[in-house]
């Protein structure tokens, strides 16, 4: 009777853990303008790599920050979004989330921050 309780509670707290970590965080997505889109290749041990380099100004304040791998001749690395366009953009710790035409988020990890001009 005893090992069934706890085999009871143990699944239940794994069950609303679970759930906790499952819910999408909802970020405060602020409105902006994608400034520029342009790539950084390094050399990693021998190899060379792209990534896509994303210039976003919120309110005074313009971030710089690395996307995903571009992979080569993987085609637009802008991720759909436009130069110049306005961007709903979020800033979370030392990331920013871009909210992409299709909807979904894209997120970058902040390499510069710097006052606009």
């Amino acid at each position: 009777m005893r090992n069934i309780l706890l085999v009871v509670a143990l699944t239940l707290t794994l069950a609303l853990a679970n759930n906790a970590f499952c819910e999408p965080k909802q970020h405060d997505f602020q409105k902006g303008k994608l400034i520029n889109v342009t790539t950084d290749e390094r050399l990693i041990e021998g190899t060379s790599a792209r990534w896509a380099i994303f210039t976003v100004q919120i309110s005074d304040l313009v971030y710089t920050a690395r996307g995903g791998r571009v992979r080569r001749h993987s085609g637009d690395f802008t991720e759909g979004l436009i130069i110049g366009d306005p961007v709903q953009a979020a800033v979370d710790g030392g990331e920013l989330i871009l909210l992409k035409p299709d909807g979904k988020e894209l997120k970058t990890r902040i390499i510069k921050r710097e006052r606009a001009q």
